[in-house]
Parts: structure tokens; sequence; C-alpha cells
């Protein structure tokens, strides 16, 4: 199919974003003088049996735009109508974004856990990925297991690194052996992917090693010293293959890419994209969570930059069963208000990983799924900060302060109550200090993150639309209070409204959805809000959310459970109940 011409002055946009389980499409047009969303519409992702071609489920999700606007989109052939036509059929710019590819099998090689393994995880961390196998100077393996390791992981990619710059080369090139020696016996219908991003001054030998029998890809030296990295380089790299490797060939992608303005993006490099460029646009630091049915993600975005951590281990759907064997049952089931066994959580899991479509029928199978997300984004966000280097309250992490917590992921945006999103959240991260949460309610953000480096006025203005669910603001104090002892003294200026919220509580005070007010709040002792210990705030403006005003949140940080379970599920009865939820 021949590449499609590009009008001058596009005014219309379609961006596809396919994902494992679930694809949506999102529809931007101009109304008036500025852009806004049109229609979304979503359908099952087709990139198995028995369809095995994505653009199937991209154009069911066409259709039912079709169905809702009233615009015909495609032709009768089942191609997409570009431009748009003066008729009002078609449209201009097509996009795609996708997180339907399968982890990058990935074998990793370095010399010490804690200094260049560490870094080479953060540099893959931005893509989708799967570590199966580890060559490190902590294996107690002999040379023939290693090899056979090597053998049996049947890696895309072997990301290799260590020695800083100038430093250590006789055990690095050992490894090096290793590796070599396995990938000459492997038989792989793919040639080898071998990155090197270690010691400078072995770059040569690294060529001259694998070149007969693998495409070498030379990036700097993720920790060229040992208290510092540079991770760009290998991240662009490891990207570039994750698009082809995993991208490229998947069924039917071939279309979308003829039909598309853009080259791809990975869904969670597109939400990176547009969390930074949210962060600039307000000049503030934003976390952003995906917590997704095969992923989860994080992105802490400020105006300079962002980082971002993919864990492909743990999600809503079929990876679900990873949490047993990070967690146990009544880890996850601590969480909910109802009586449940042991044996029912896991069940609940299991079943949960072999239909991950299948929706709550109960109420208890909505809090276990409830519980489990808070247990996923949890253990997903210790990784994020053993990787990241963030600070930990107990075993906790502590995420470094930010202005707005920015989610998606449909068990959040599809919360029967949107203080159930939030009570997710807030038990999951325990953030603390001051904050706005909001929700990628339409599933537009990625699509968004796409345009923002194609079309920024576009992305803009559709933010400014209100395309996002804002939740609310949330004021969480860190610290240590007693029970039952004043922890945050609350004025809301505007209406008059007084009040205090005891240490271990977590209450609403209302505010109607979009109303601005002026809101002074003076934490008591050393608790700090995030202006320092004890350091209240006079007359800040914030805007009510739809879960009913400003919450704040006294419960402490880390969380603290009651080890009495009736006790316990009176708490989270009493805390849901606080919450609207």
């Amino acid at each position: 199919m021949p590449k499609i011409p590009e009008p001058e002055n596009p005014d219309s946009y379609l961006i596809a974003d396919v994902g494992r389980m679930t694809t949506t499409v999102v529809l931007l047009d101009v109304v008036g003088t500025s852009y806004r969303l049109i229609a979304r519409a979503t359908a099952p992702t087709t990139a198995v049996a028995p369809w095995s071609d994505i653009t199937t489920g991209v154009n069911q999700a066409i259709r039912q735009i079709t169905r809702t606007t009233g615009r015909k989109l495609v032709n009768e052939r089942g191609y997409l109508i570009q431009p748009a036509q003066q008729n009002g059929t078609g449209i201009d710019l097509f996009g795609l974004v996708t997180s339907a590819g399968l982890p990058l099998r990935t074998l990793l090689a370095g010399l010490y856990e804690d200094v260049s393994l560490i870094s080479a995880r953060k540099a893959l961390g931005t893509i989708y990925y799967e570590e199966v196998e580890t060559l490190s100077l902590a294996d107690t393996r002999d040379e023939a297991e290693q090899v056979t390791a090597v053998i049996e992981a049947k890696p895309d990619i072997t990301f290799i690194t260590g020695g800083t710059d100038d430093g250590a080369k006789a055990r690095l090139m050992q490894l090096m052996d290793v590796i070599n020696l396995g990938l000459q016996v492997s038989h792989t219908a793919q040639r080898p992917q071998i990155i090197y991003a270690g010691n400078i001054n072995l770059r040569e030998p690294v060529r001259q090693l694998f070149s007969n029998k693998a495409n070498v890809h030379v990036a700097n030296n993720v920790r060229p010293t040992l208290d510092s990295e540079q991770l760009n380089d290998a991240a662009h790299i490891v990207t570039g293959l994750y698009e082809e490797l995993k991208i490229q060939t998947l069924p039917g992608v071939q279309e979308l890419l003829d039909w598309s303005s853009f080259p791809v993006q990975a869904t969670a490099r597109a939400f990176a994209r547009i969390s930074q460029y949210f962060a600039a646009l307000q000049n503030q630091r934003i976390l952003g969570v995906d917590l997704g049915s095969n992923s989860v993600s994080f992105i802490l975005a400020d105006p300079a930059g962002e980082q971002i951590s993919v864990q492909s281990d743990l999600g809503m759907g079929q990876p679900i069963q990873n949490l047993l064997d990070k967690v146990t049952p009544e880890t996850i089931s601590r969480w909910v208000p109802l009586e449940v066994s042991a044996a029912d959580t896991a069940d609940f899991i299991l079943n949960k990983s072999i239909h991950p479509q299948t929706i709550p029928m109960t109420g208890l199978e909505l809090q276990l799924e409830q519980a489990a997300a808070r247990e996923i984004l949890r253990c997903a966000l210790t990784k994020t900060a053993e990787n990241w280097g963030w600070d930990f309250n107990g075993s906790q992490p502590a995420p470094p302060a930010f202005g707005l917590l920015l989610a998606r992921g449909s068990l959040l945006a599809n919360s029967p109550r949107p203080g159930q999103a939030m009570l997710m959240l807030l038990d999951a991260l325990q953030p603390a200090g001051t904050f706005s949460v909001a929700v990628d309610q339409y599933g537009v953000l990625p699509a968004l993150g796409l345009l923002a480096s194609h079309a920024p006025e576009v992305a803009v203005q559709v933010l400014e639309a209100g395309v996002l669910s804002d939740l609310g603001w949330v004021i969480a104090p860190s610290g240590k209070g007693q029970l039952g002892k004043t922890a945050v003294k609350v004025s809301i200026e505007t209406t008059g409204m007084k009040g205090e919220v005891e240490f271990g509580k977590i209450e609403i005070f209302p505010i109607p959805p979009g109303q601005l007010v002026e809101v002074s709040v003076q934490p008591t002792g050393k608790l700090d809000i995030g202006f320092g210990p004890g350091q209240g705030r006079q007359k800040m403006k914030i805007y009510g959310g739809i879960v009913g005003g400003l919450v704040i949140d006294a419960r402490g940080r880390p969380l603290t459970l009651p080890s009495d379970e009736e006790e316990r599920r009176t708490l989270m009865r009493k805390w849901l109940w606080d919450m609207g939820g």
C-alpha cells in the first residue's frame, strides 16, 4: 500500500493504542477554535489466533467510533480514508502506540549486582523486557553450567556491562567467553543481538569476539565510574531493538504502519512523554503510574526530563500469578474488608491469571481484585525505588515529593466509585506531602504522548479541555504521631469550614468538583506535609475533585495495620466508608 500524502494543515487525528488485551482508539478534531477529544472506543486486541492481526481489533474500535459519531473513517475495502474529505469522512493523520509486543527476553551479564547490573536494569527498564538469565561474578555455577544456561535462555538480546572505564577487563572477558560459547552452539531463527555498555577499552575486543555470529551494538558505559551513570545511549539502543524485534513483528502491524504519519511508540514511552510534557507545562514534578494488564510502569517527570521504570513481570492480567511469588495470600487479603481464606485468595489470583478479561461478579471478588492491585503496585514501586535509589520508611518506599499523581489503567479508571481508586493509590504507594491526583479516565494519555512530539498544540488543547478525571487534592503528613491526637488543622477560607483530623484517620473536607478554594493547613508537632516539619501553608489555591473534596490522609507513613484480623477488617471498612467507597 503506497504511503498516504499528509495534509499541510491537519485538523483531525486518529490514534490507536494497541495493548496486550485491549485496543483503544481516540478521535481528536477541532471544535470551534481548539482541539477536543471527539470520541474513543475500545475493542479486544486481536494479536493471537484466531485473528492473528492487530488491525482487526483496531478496525472494530474504529467502527464503534463511526457508529457513535456518524463519521465514516474507513472505506469499503477496510482502508483508512486519508486525508479527511470535504464531505466529513476520513481523518487527516493516524498514529500508533502499543504495548502488545511480548517482553524482550534479555540475558544480562555484568560484574557486580549493586554496580553495573543495577545500572543496566535502569537502561532496560525503559522498555518491556524479561530478564531470563543473569551472569555475574556472584554466579557460583561452573563454566559448563553457565554455558548451558545461556543456551537454554534463548534471549532476544544479550546486554553486557561491567567495569568502569579504564577498569576491570579480564573478569568481564571471562563472562563474555561463556556467552560466546553458548551462542556458538545455540540454534536460533534470528541472528543474536549483543549490546555492549561496559568498559570502553573492551569495545574492539567485543566486536572481534562476537561480530561473526551476532549483531553487536556498542553503547556508552552505563557505569563509567563507581559514582556516575550514563543510561541514555544504552536505553536508546534497547528501545530501537524492542521496536524492531517486538513491535515491527506484531501480526498485521504493517498495515497500521502504512496508515501512520508518525513513528510507532511503545505505550510506556508515550506515557512518559506526556508526563514530562505535563510537568513542563505546570512546572512541577509528576509521578506517573500505569497499572496495565501485562506490565506496571512508573514515571518520575519534571520540566528537565523523565525516568521510566517498566516491569513486565507484574500486571492485572496473566502476570498477576507472579504476585504469589512475591507476597503471601495473607498479605493480599489484609486489604480486604470481608472475611476470606488464604486458599480462596490464591484461587482468585490464579483464576484471574487464566481468565484475565473476567470482571468481578461479587463484592468479595471486587475487593480481592483491588487488594491484588495494591500489592502489585507496592511490589512494583519497591523494585523501582531500589533501582532509582529512593529512601524507604521501613520496608515501604518513600517516593520523592511531587505535585501531581497521574494514574492510568482500566482497574483505576473503571472503579465503581472514584474514592476506591484514590484509596488504592494511597494504600499502595503511601505518598506523603501535598499533591493532586488525576486518572486517565478515557485512556488518552499515550495518544497525547505520541502527539506531544509532533503536534504539541493538539496535546495541550486536549489536556486543557479536561480529558482527565481530577480526583482531588491530598494532604498526607509524614512523621510520627499519637493515635487520637490532632495531626492536621484545616481551614477552607472560601467556605468558612474548619476542622481537625486525628492521627490515624483519613477524612474528606467537602469541596464541589471544579470549585477553586483557598485552604490553610497546619500540621502539629513535627509532622511534615511537604513544607518542612511542623510547617503549614496559608491560603493554598486548590480545586475540588470528583472524590468530593480535600483528602487529609493522616494515617501515618508507613501505614500500620492491626494484627487482629477482625480489627483490621473493621478498619478497612471504615477507610473505605470515609473515602466514599
